[in-house]
């Protein structure tokens, strides 16, 4: 058994992930793949804030995006409907009822 997982956990723990991935991106001896994309072109560290920036941006985007799909509140390809999706306690993270959306929002949009 698991921790106990809703929507705000579920939304926090994506932020978590998003916010690991750029600090990997980011780190100069990262052994990410972007990391070593990253240090191979030889970037000024203005031009690398830049580029930073643009994929803490992209990483929201779809973050966002994924959490606010799952929630039926935006369309994944071109379908728009809701999932249920729960944690492996059977609590409810996602069923179309808007508290994933809103969690998402909190945990990646409002101190944006």
């Amino acid at each position: 058994m698991g921790m106990k997982m809703g929507p705000t956990d579920f939304a926090s723990a994506c932020s978590f992930e998003r916010n690991r991935m750029i600090a990997e991106y980011a780190n100069a001896s990262g052994k990410s793949e972007v990391a070593t994309l990253i240090n191979m072109a030889n970037l000024s560290s203005e031009q690398k804030q830049l580029v930073m920036s643009a994929i803490d941006a992209a990483l929201t985007d779809a973050f966002y995006t994924i959490l606010l799909a799952i929630d039926g509140s935006c369309s994944l390809g071109h379908t728009q409907q809701s999932f249920t999706l729960s944690d492996s306690d059977g609590n409810v993270i996602a069923n179309g009822d808007g508290r994933l959306e809103v969690a998402a929002w909190e945990a990646f949009q409002s101190n944006q």
